[in-house]
């Protein structure tokens, strides 16, 4: 039962480095400009379904993310609250308690998710690509839709889709967002923000 939660961990990724941003991509000012303005937004909830995968098995659970500043609570539960998860995490600590389980503390969710699962996943990239936007330093292939919202691109070795965008309040934010590096595909769907 822990597999789960673990995999699903890999959303907590809100230790974000203080990198110098780097987009290799053609100058694009409205891109820019909108790229920061989502960078910036350091406070937000979303709700929304997950679906991870790889070769041998599949997850899926509900979500509730609600991020201030550099702390952060993440709910996941399933079917009548089956397998309930709440991670929260701060600078320095990761903590995830598991519904029947002994709670995990860890300095970084990366360590926890090497440890069980054996895979080196995106965790500091998640809190930008959530949003819409590369994480700091080298992307690929960035491809546009309409007003100039990121529909893919390559960064770390893995490959972020943006299937679908809403506005909600006065940003444009992604409701379907799919990460895939073989062999994990993480599908986040219905995605409803709220932004303070």
């Amino acid at each position: 039962m822990r597999r789960p939660a673990v995999l699903l961990l890999l959303l907590t990724g809100l230790h974000a480095c203080q990198l110098t941003p780097r987009i290799d991509a053609p100058v694009n000012t409205q891109w820019e400009e909108r790229r920061q303005l989502l960078e910036n937004i350091s406070n937000w909830q979303f709700t929304g379904s997950i679906h991870v995968r790889d070769q041998n098995e599949s997850h899926s659970s509900r979500i509730r993310w609600l991020q201030q500043g550099d702390e952060y609570q993440i709910n996941l539960w399933g079917t009548f609250n089956v397998g309930a998860t709440e991670i929260i995490g701060r600078p320095g600590e990761v903590r995830i308690e598991q519904q029947g389980e002994d709670p995990i503390i860890t300095e970084t969710p990366e360590q926890l998710l090497y440890q069980e699962i054996g895979y080196e996943l995106p965790v500091t990239e998640l809190n930008y690509w959530i949003k819409g936007i590369p994480a700091p330093g080298l992307s690929q292939a960035l491809s546009f839709g309409d007003s100039n919202q990121l529909r893919q691109f390559q960064q770390a070795g893995w490959q972020i889709d943006y299937l679908g965008y809403t506005n909600f309040g006065p940003e444009t934010l992604p409701t379907r967002i799919r990460i895939q590096k073989p062999p994990l595909r993480l599908d986040l769907t219905r995605l409803n923000w709220s932004l303070p």
